[in-house]
């Protein structure tokens, strides 16, 4: 039985998806197995699969989902024997140490439950970011209030997470398109992580990318909020804790979509983070200017 099950789902990306497996069989550590999920695809993408003749490779065609994460991922859970998950999307790619580092601190501290890295950000002409963090190191412990106050973005590609934790907060919320952004959340809140501050992911920007499309980003935003009301809902966070996410993430989200010229979705958010906070002066400020967008 492999010690990790690596995880990819895809649509349409033959032309990527090879330098991601390269990305993946090139590692340091080599005890994995590969659950590759195929999301329908009508290109040659099983054809560039199956030319890596890797036995550890196995390789799912899904009936069409639409990119239906959450759905897609819980099928490759059923498919995963590890004692470890790690995921990668399937237009990124990993540093050939990048699996080896994050196991050795997972198995070092059975109180954490996953471990994220920082990540470059490059696309066909280069690097765009070196860093998403900017700091060095390790850091063990919790990050479900960073995660509260939407300080923090951990990237799903990065991931590594025990089985064992996974088993404990349960199923992908198929209720979500997506559902990453809730995992990370419910793994944050019952567990300890390990975050490497190191790049180990190179994140791929290009046109295909899901989170180009801003109905999607507006989709995940409000995945966003659903996941807040869940965490109330279930007790995990106190009416104040609620309050104060919802507030900091709906002027973020409102920050964001004004980025995208959506100045109707940022009145909302504005007026959403000033009904919990009206005493937040910067929220007031950018819902005036939103409005006088809004208007022309």
């Amino acid at each position: 039985m492999p010690l990790v099950s690596i995880v990819t789902c895809t649509y349409n990306r033959a032309h990527l998806i090879g330098e991601t497996i390269q990305s993946v069989i090139a590692q340091t550590f080599q005890d994995f197995e590969y659950i590759i999920v195929d999301d329908g695809s009508d290109d040659n993408t099983e054809e560039i699969i199956q030319s890596f003749n890797e036995p550890r490779i196995n390789y799912f065609k899904h009936e069409r989902t639409g990119g239906h994460l959450s759905r897609l991922r819980n099928y490759a859970h059923q498919q995963c024997s590890g004692k470890f998950i790690a995921y990668i999307d399937s237009d990124d790619l990993w540093d050939k140490d990048k699996l080896e580092l994050q196991i050795r601190e997972l198995e070092k501290d059975k109180a954490v439950g996953f471990s994220f890295t920082d990540i470059i950000i490059f696309n066909q002409e280069g690097v765009i970011r070196t860093s998403i963090y900017g700091k060095s190191g390790l850091f063990t412990g919790s990050v479900f209030p960073s995660m509260l106050r939407n300080e923090l973005i951990i990237c799903h590609t990065t991931l590594v997470v025990k089985a064992s934790s996974l088993e404990k907060i349960g199923p992908m919320d198929e209720l979500m398109h997506s559902g990453d952004h809730d995992l990370v959340f419910r793994l944050s809140c019952h567990f300890d992580a390990c975050v490497i501050y190191i790049p180990l992911v190179q994140v791929r920007k290009h046109s295909q990318n899901s989170t180009s499309s801003h109905l999607l980003s507006l989709r995940l935003l409000k995945e966003h909020h659903q996941t807040i009301h869940k965490l109330f809902t279930d007790k995990l966070i106190s009416k104040s804790e609620y309050r104060q996410a919802m507030a900091a993430s709906s002027y973020s989200f409102g920050v964001q979509v004004m980025t995208a010229k959506d100045y109707s979705s940022a009145v909302s958010y504005f007026i959403k983070c000033i009904s919990i906070t009206p005493w937040k002066g910067k929220a007031w400020i950018r819902l005036m200017m939103a409005l006088i967008q809004n208007m022309h």
